[in-house]
């Protein structure tokens, strides 16, 4: 019996989605001298939306083949996840531009 973490960051859109969420919680919590906490909040808000936006594409997709069925994770992105995507993309774009700007 052991005591592991249960968290599979196994795909690059959760390690996107996890670090949108620190993000964004430290933009909360803490105050840094050097960056806006708006723009670090926008920022992390951008990084959720992407990893949403993923997470709701991921499919498992099956066929049948000789000798039983071959099940694999696919993309396939949906009308909605494909503005989730596109907003997500926006804020980082955005806001990055921004904490940039700031720091220059």
């Amino acid at each position: 019996m052991s005591i592991k973490p249960t968290i599979n960051i196994d795909m690059w859109w959760k390690a996107i989605l996890i670090l949108g969420v620190l993000t964004s919680a430290c933009a909360l919590m803490f105050n840094t001298g050097f960056i806006e906490n708006k723009h670090l909040f926008g920022f992390g808000l951008g990084m959720i939306f992407i990893g949403i936006a993923q997470w709701m594409a991921w499919k498992t997709m099956s066929q049948f083949i000789a000798g039983g069925i071959l099940s694999t994770k696919v993309i396939k992105h949906n009308p909605v996840s494909i503005i989730i995507l596109i907003i997500g993309i926006g804020l980082i774009g955005l806001f990055g531009f921004l904490i940039i700007k700031d720091l220059i």
